[in-house]
């Protein structure tokens, strides 16, 4: 994680070294003076110039020297050099540690001035592991680190979007909601049914709350554990991998820095797609009656004697034929959103004390109605030394959301006609603006709706160098998480029109205390890294509810709950509490042979009476290959192979061993003849003392190398996971008066490759061009289930109902083929209408059965993944942009694209509405993609169709002010961007977006956005 800090590293270096560079700049040019005083006989050439660095300072002691000779000097305080050179033709080379070297042809120049960048691969990079750090170098496992500089300029409320497709293995989400979490998942899905998301570390401690809730501006930098033996130190938490975030501090600074950045975006629709509009409704309703609106044998000549009096239009909408009505819905219910981010902040260090403070207010306004979303953060990062063996210091922040606002009913809106008006001429909303069972969907949106979300987190830490052993420290962290939430609504038009409110409050309190001891001995040419761990966590969690319907008055919203006849109440809580010891050594022999073991011990409250604790232990190989004589000369740079083994867990859910009781509706008894109900209990579940954690077991083999003076560099992973004792609710008998059972059973396993690749293909004074490659695939297979054969054929029975079959993954799609569309001219099979889909009768007897005629299809899963990020820099520009791309090959990632919401008769969908991309059969239209659910056949299979895309996901183009004009207007610096999110998806889906699987359907109508954004980042 250096790379983030390392300009202001410099900075800071310059400073405290500036007795020192004066020193040595005497000293430096009485040596260089005397060597150009033997050259002086010849004729000179005077070059001046200034060298800087990417952020524009000015670097002190760059070495300049002239190739070939031992003529040189080097830069003064700022920056600035001289130098004599005896002849044109001559080169010049420049140096400084942490930066590649650069050589510049002097030719006829007199004045050469030279921005040097950062050379990664030159440093000591560190990265984060779980209660520690390592060199980059040294790692044994699968630990990527994220480069989230270079999506600072796009429009992202959760910093996880900034990492979509950019990190391989790694799977984040698309969202299409203002304020959403995406998905996230690493490495392939490992359980049927447990949690399935990976674990956050915030700062070294545990973070179960929303990712939104962090500022993005406050992160420094995210790694990201991906094999199992990196994953152990977190043990029954980690089998979907670990996403460790590290937040700012102030210690790279040396005066206080106040920087300040804003951005503001508009978001539109990256599909530009909407309802039908009123023609087109209008000649949907006669495709609908092709039968009768159209002549027989062919149906496309339109048969003159019919009108829309005849068809099954709803008496509203036969009166909006009649009136001209052509009300646009979607335009009513949607506009552009745009989104706000304001960051204020100040770092420094004095030479005992550093902080880091921010503040931020994002404000988002969706595309669709009422889909809102505000959050305000504070954040104070401060570390002093008290002596020089104890540390203390604190990492705290707050953050407080507000997702207030309820959006239409989307599903409703995706089928209201144009033929009607929201409000009748009263300007009264019309509940029933269908004449049917359709609510106006403008009636959600009316209601008066509160919803915060609050968050306040400590994490208090000491760190104390035991005096008189040299490398032995303990650290000891604390961290104190508490959330509340308040949630209240109220709606005249709830409750069937009587009227519905309430409020609920719910806070969760997360306490973690770890104890660290970190001990670090060198010798000679053997350096050994041990560190234990003790700690415990406890989450307490409470809830109230009070709510009532048929409430008279509503002036006061939900501050009035009891005018409300029929009133329910309502609360529960939950704790857990988790204990566990964790051992870590690495040995590393003359930075060329890396051994790391781990071992940790897990005690969970949620495991079961027999199975209170568990134990994943773990071991990683590293050998430095390029360190060894052989390989010297060679075209390698830097060359180590890795292999790790380790098992992880995933725990079981908190309470699902135990026998539950209910105190529900169900419970309630009758005592007496006559007597009204009475409260009561009873048990819900049955106890299973031995249930476990799934266990998941992996091996992961990678290499990491740097060729052509790390020109190119980049790392290969193979992995192959297994997990056992899969969590599993087990089907019952009815006759034990249970439907299910917690229990562990099955195998699944996960193989895959990752490849990236860092290029530098261009790079001299004023153009650099940088490039990262990232390729992933996945496959995953289910392995064992039940373990039954009832039928008896000598081979373990799938669970065809649940979609579960033994040898493939669990994306297999298991249903009918399709063959094209029924026609109006076709010898069309019985129980099957034009329009319908063909089923391939797969056996050929004549009949469509669910038994003999469904077949694999492919998978949901993708083939692969490609991200690809270009960064061109020219002088003071930044060009920068990504791609993302899935792709699904022959027959994977593939998607059900059907009609769902458009109701299955004829008459329903007259009245119906859908949008514009779905291309239905008719007989006017029989070329088209999609089936018709209103005449349904006798099966109605979905269609699967490819869900690949490419996407030019982000794209930016930044200018740094030049150093010496910041400062003449006041400035330290100053960067002026604009950008871009989701320009371009190409695909063949149809449908709101191929990522998220919104297809043709109408409900869930929420597309994905695209955006672009004006922002500036400035610092005094």
């Amino acid at each position: 994680m250096w790379q983030k800090f390392y300009p202001l590293c410099l900075w800071f270096m310059k400073c405290c070294l500036k007795g020192l560079i004066m020193i040595y700049l005497l000293l430096s040019s009485s040596v260089y003076g005397m060597t150009n005083t033997k050259k002086s006989q010849s004729p000179a050439i005077e070059v001046s110039g200034k060298v800087i660095d990417e952020m524009g300072e000015s670097l002190p002691g760059v070495s300049v020297l002239l190739v070939g000779t031992s003529i040189g000097v080097v830069t003064n305080i700022d920056g600035r050099y001289e130098i004599s050179v005896p002849e044109e033709g001559a080169t010049l080379q420049f140096s400084y540690i942490g930066f590649a070297t650069q050589t510049v042809e002097i030719g006829n120049q007199t004045v050469i001035d030279i921005t040097l960048t950062q050379d990664f691969s030159s440093l000591e990079e560190v990265v984060v592991v779980g209660y520690g750090t390592q060199r980059k170098k040294d790692l044994t496992g699968a630990v990527a680190s994220a480069d989230i500089e270079a999506f600072r300029e796009s429009p992202n409320v959760n910093i996880m979007q900034s990492l979509q497709g950019s990190v391989p293995g790694v799977q984040i989400g698309q969202v299409n909601q203002a304020g959403e979490e995406p998905s996230i998942s690493i490495r392939g899905q490992t359980t049927i049914s447990g949690n399935s998301s990976p674990l956050i570390v915030l700062d070294g401690i545990i973070f179960r709350g929303r990712l939104a809730d962090i500022n993005p501006g406050d992160i420094a930098s995210i790694d990201i554990l991906k094999d199992a033996s990196s994953m152990a130190i977190y043990g029954a938490q980690a089998a979907n991998g670990v996403i460790l975030i590290t937040t700012k501090s102030g210690k790279t600074a040396k005066k206080p820095t106040l920087t300040y950045s804003g951005s503001i975006s508009t978001q539109t629709p990256t599909v530009n797609a909407r309802l039908l509009n009123r023609e087109e409704v209008l000649n949907k309703v006669k495709d609908v009656e092709y039968r009768n609106a159209y002549l027989a044998p062919d149906y496309i000549q339109p048969n003159l004697d019919w009108n829309f009096d005849n068809s099954e239009l709803l008496p509203p909408l036969r009166s909006g034929v009649d009136n001209g009505t052509n009300y646009d819905w979607w335009d009513a219910l949607t506009s552009p959103g745009y989104l706000t981010n304001h960051q204020l902040g100040i770092s420094g260090a004095s030479e005992f004390t550093s902080y880091y403070i921010s503040g931020s207010h994002t404000s988002q306004k969706g595309f669709v109605m009422n889909d809102n979303f505000k959050r305000t953060t504070i954040r104070v990062n401060i570390e002093t030394d008290i002596t020089n063996w104890l540390t203390v210091g604190a990492n705290t922040f707050g953050a407080f959301s507000d997702h207030s606002g309820v959006y239409p009913n989307m599903g409703a809106l995706g089928r209201t006609s144009p033929l009607v008006d929201p409000r009748d001429e009263n300007g009264n909303l019309v509940i029933n603006h269908l004449g049917d069972n359709i609510v106006n969907p403008f009636l959600n949106a009316q209601a008066d709706d509160r919803e915060l979300k609050n968050r306040l987190s400590g994490i208090f830490y000491g760190l104390i160098h035991v005096p008189k052993i040299e490398g032995l420290t303990y650290r000891i962290n604390y961290s104190n998480n508490l959330n509340w939430f308040e949630d209240a609504r109220s709606n005249v038009y709830d409750a069937g029109l009587t009227g519905a409110v309430y409020k609920a409050h719910a806070r969760n309190l997360d306490v973690t205390l770890d104890n660290i001891v970190t001990y670090n001995k060198r010798i000679n040419d053997h350096n050994i890294n041990a560190t234990f761990l003790y700690g415990f966590n406890q989450i307490h969690y409470t809830r109230t509810y009070a709510g009532g319907q048929n409430v008279p008055n509503l002036a006061l919203s939900y501050n009035s709950l009891e005018q409300a006849i029929i009133r329910e109440i309502g609360s529960n809580a939950w704790e857990e509490s988790l204990l566990y010891q964790m051992g870590r050594v690495n040995y590393n022999y003359k930075d060329r042979y890396i051994v790391t073991g781990t071992l940790r011990r897990d005690g969970f409250s949620g495991f079961s009476r027999n199975n209170k604790f568990a134990m994943f232990p773990s071991l990683g190989m590293g050998w430095v290959i390029s360190e060894e004589a052989f390989l010297e000369g060679s075209k390698f740079d830097f060359l180590k192979l890795r292999a790790s083994y380790g098992q992880n867990g995933n725990q079981a859910g908190r309470y699902s061993s135990l026998a539950r009781v209910s105190a529900g509706d169900e419970s309630r008894y009758v005592f007496g003849d006559g007597a009204p109900s009475s409260p009561g209990q009873s048990v819900a579940s049955l106890a299973n003392n031995n249930l476990s954690w799934e266990k998941t077991v992996g091996l992961n083999l990678g290499v990491d190398f740097g060729l052509f003076n790390n020109k190119i560099a980049g790392n290969i992973e193979y992995y192959q996971t297994t997990t056992t004792d899969l969590l599993w609710n087990m089907v019952l008998p009815r006759m034990t008066g249970f439907s299910q059972i917690a229990t562990n059973l099955g195998e699944v396993s996960n193989s895959g490759l990752e490849i990236a690749l860092q290029a530098t293909p261009i790079e001299n004074n004023d153009f650099s061009w940088n490039l990262n490659l990232n390729f992933s695939t996945n496959n995953n297979k289910i392995v064992t289930l039940l373990g039954e054969d009832e039928d008896g054929d000598g081979k373990e029975d799938d669970l065809i109902a649940s979609g579960l079959f033994i040898g493939r993954s669990l994306g297999t799609i298991y249903n009918y083929e399709i063959d094209g569309l029924w026609q109006v001219t076709d010898d069309i099979m019985d129980g099957f209408s034009p329009g319908n889909y063909k089923i391939v009768d797969q056996n050929g007897d004549g009949n469509i059965s669910p038994e003999e005629d469904r077949v694999f299809l492919g998978r949901t899963e993708p083939a692969y993944r490609i991200g690809f990020q270009n960064t061109m820099r020219y002088k003071n520009f930044t060009f920068r942009f990504f791609i993302n791309a899935i792709q699904g090959g022959g027959n994977r990632y593939l998607g059900a694209n059907t009609t769902s919401g458009i109701p299955g008769t004829t008459g329903t969908a007259q009245n119906a509405n859908w949008f514009d991309f779905y291309d239905y059969w008719s007989p006017n239209n029989p070329d088209a993609k999609y089936n018709i659910p209103w005449a349904p056949g006798q099966i109605n299979a979905p269609r699967y169709f490819s869900r690949s895309f490419v996407r030019l996901q982000d794209i930016s183009l930044a200018y740094q002010l030049r150093s010496d004009f910041a400062q003449q207007i006041g400035v330290q610096g100053l960067k002026l961007f604009v950008s871009g999110k989701n320009i371009l998806t190409l695909t063949d889906w149809d449908g709101w977006d191929p990522e998220t699987g919104q297809g043709i359907g109408a409900s869930n109508a929420f597309p994905v956005m695209k955006a672009y954004t004006l922002g500036i980042d400035v610092s005094f």
